[in-house]
């Protein structure tokens, strides 16, 4: 084969393993109630997903994203045994933040709830949404979310882990919304480093 027509097809097989990896189906679970299908597509700008009950169109998202090869998730982020939709948004060093839509099973649609940072995601004990993010060389923050009335996720108290040149630790929690609780502190600075509280989320 002449070389032009190699790079041709090396090209072309380059195209259609992209188109393949911006496309995904997921399977959205729901307690009481038939499953959701979610048909994901990206576009160098957004990802556009599908919401299907029985086949039929019942909601379309569109979240602008520069991961358009980062495929999306279904995730139980808040323990309510119906799969939330997690889509990845901005990449950059370690941390990379994911567009949160919370799922109504009732109405078989999903609800914006906020966008969400980091390396490592959990839920804890508490029910609340733990996201661990790197800051720096020598020290990560677990931020810690609890969910409005309204269903949006809002940053409710960090804990930053540190260790310094000698190998000396420090364990700090701040007051972001609210003071954090003391159970939590004490839970999450016994970790071990780069370990996450409660139920770990496989995200990514």
């Amino acid at each position: 084969m002449k070389p032009w027509l190699l790079a041709a097809a090396a090209l072309l097989t380059l195209a259609l393993t992209a188109a393949e990896a911006a496309r995904t189906t997921l399977r959205a679970t729901r307690p009481g109630a038939e499953a959701l299908t979610l048909r994901a597509t990206s576009s160098e700008e957004y990802w556009t997903i599908s919401v299907l009950e029985g086949g039929v169109e019942s909601q379309r998202i569109e979240v602008q994203s520069d991961l358009p090869d980062v495929l999306p998730r279904v995730i139980d982020t808040n323990g309510d045994g119906a799969l939330d939709l997690w889509v990845p948004v901005i990449g950059g060093n370690a941390n990379t933040a994911w567009d949160v839509w919370l799922m109504q099973p009732e109405r078989a649609r999903f609800r914006r709830a906020g966008e969400v940072s980091g390396l490592g995601f959990s839920r804890d004990s508490a029910g609340r949404l733990v996201a661990l993010g790197r800051n720096g060389c020598c020290s990560v923050v677990y931020t810690f979310h609890d969910t409005t009335a309204e269903g949006a996720l809002r940053e409710a108290f960090a804990i930053e882990r540190r260790l310094d040149d000698l190998g000396r630790g420090s364990c700090e929690p701040q007051a972001i919304a609210i003071e954090p609780p003391a159970a939590a502190v004490r839970a999450t600075c016994a970790l071990s480093p780069g370990r996450l509280p409660g139920t770990l989320l496989r995200v990514p």
